[in-house]
């Protein structure tokens, strides 16, 4: 097997993919159009939250960089005539619910196609809608004499080298020879199950509806804890006492759902059945309506809050704690949090926020806990960081009196001297 793999799309999957793959002994060349992007991997300052054997993939990188195990490049030029692999991570954009943007896909097969020799084998590990492996990129592949694979990805940030080892790889490919080429790839990276799909679609389809599983019971976690509110019962207790049954397994509420993969998901079911009006996911939309509004039912549960303590939302003081679109992460993309600052501005709360693990997530950011909640009339907090959960305990000797905590993580017990709200 060729020891050459590119890699095209170096961001929060791409590059742990990258480094992976170098990891394992290949050399691996690193694409991205992105030029801030390179120069950020290029000059030690990746802000992906992800590490190896405990060193930081942007420390990572860098030394694989400088040991020439990885090349890094805006644009494809190939070491060899010699058959590789390439990667290609580069996602699908959402236009509206049912309209997506491939450009980003196809503007990677433009620069690829011409490079292509006998034999190259080309992994796909986007999320893609249903149908897209065979209906858009096969039909551009023809006549080339390459082998052709989807593999999506399944790690989530934080754990990536963990899960790229460990979680079971979905493989579907055009053929049995482009099924064993890549199987045979994936092997000697890591001992983790492979998995045969029997053509793309069902492979594509069993990624979105991994997507679209979690958003559900996201969505049920989120509309008991509003249940549990109405019912004067504390969230927390609840889950634990749920979660006794031994084949339930009832999530954490939250403050909505936010990143990449699950706020899309629908929208690529929906994509995929746009051309007929029979057939509706009526609880997976519900679902993602739930998630949607929880930044409004966190708004309207601080307004409440603060009234019935004798304040006022408009002019109050709010420090806002996590702006990662989920614990334990640097990922801002279609953050809850965000959304939340976004709908306090408009009601003309003053805001303070603190994330430590998210650099510039907006206007408001401190770099203090205690700056950050000096003074404030109340307390979101809408996502948990390492070492966050034992100053939250002591957040009250900061906090003006009432002590208004709202707690859309279950993070903090009830104690003395807070009133504390659960979402």
């Amino acid at each position: 097997m060729n020891k050459n793999v590119y890699v095209l799309g170096l961001g929060h999957i791409g590059l742990p993919i990258a480094a992976w793959i170098a990891l394992a002994g290949y050399q691996v060349v690193g694409i991205d159009i992105d030029k801030n992007k390179i120069d950020d991997i290029l000059h030690n300052k990746v802000k992906i939250h992800e590490y190896f054997n405990g060193i930081h993939i942007s420390r990572l990188v860098y030394d694989l960089i400088g040991n020439q195990q990885i090349i890094i490049s805006d644009h494809i030029k190939r070491l060899d005539r010699e058959p590789a692999i390439f990667i290609i991570t580069v996602g699908i954009n959402p236009i509206n619910d049912s309209e997506h943007d491939l450009s980003s896909l196809q503007y990677s097969l433009d620069m690829l196609i011409p490079l292509l020799v006998k034999d190259d084998l080309i992994i796909f590990k986007t999320t893609m809608i249903p149908g897209t492996c065979e209906e858009y990129i096969a039909p551009q592949l023809i006549g080339k004499n390459v082998m052709l694979a989807y593999c999506p990805e399944t790690i989530a940030e934080t754990r990536a080298f963990i899960e790229l080892n460990k979680n079971p790889h979905i493989l579907a490919a055009a053929d049995n020879k482009s099924w064993q080429a890549a199987a045979d790839f994936y092997r000697s990276l890591s001992p983790a199950p492979i998995i045969a799909a029997s053509n793309f679609r069902i492979a594509e389809l069993a990624k979105v509806v991994q997507n679209v599983i979690r958003d559900v019971n996201v969505a049920l976690a989120n509309e008991l804890a509003e249940l549990a509110g109405m019912l004067n019962v504390d969230n927390q207790e609840l889950r634990e006492l749920v979660n006794t049954h031994p084949r339930v397994e009832l999530l954490r509420s939250g403050p909505g759902v936010g990143g990449y993969c699950l706020p899309n998901a629908l929208g690529y079911l929906q994509a995929t059945i746009k051309e007929t009006d029979k057939f509706k996911l009526a609880l997976s939309e519900l679902a993602r309506q739930i998630n949607l509004t929880r930044p409004d039912k966190v708004l309207e549960v601080l307004r409440r809050a603060l009234a019935e303590n004798g304040k006022q939302l408009e002019n109050a003081t709010v420090a806002v704690l996590g702006l990662a679109m989920k614990d334990y992460c640097a990922d801002t993309r279609l953050s809850p949090a965000l959304e939340i600052i976004r709908l306090l501005t408009e009601s003309g709360v003053r805001i303070k926020a603190y994330d430590p693990l998210v650099e510039d997530g907006c206007e408001y950011q401190v770099q203090s806990l205690p700056y950050c909640l000096d003074g404030a009339d109340a307390v979101i907090i809408c996502a948990l960081q390492e070492g966050m959960e034992k100053s939250l305990q002591e957040m009250a000797y900061y906090l003006s009196p009432p002590l208004i905590i709202i707690d859309t993580r279950d993070a903090i017990k009830t104690c003395e001297g807070v009133i504390l709200y659960r979402v």
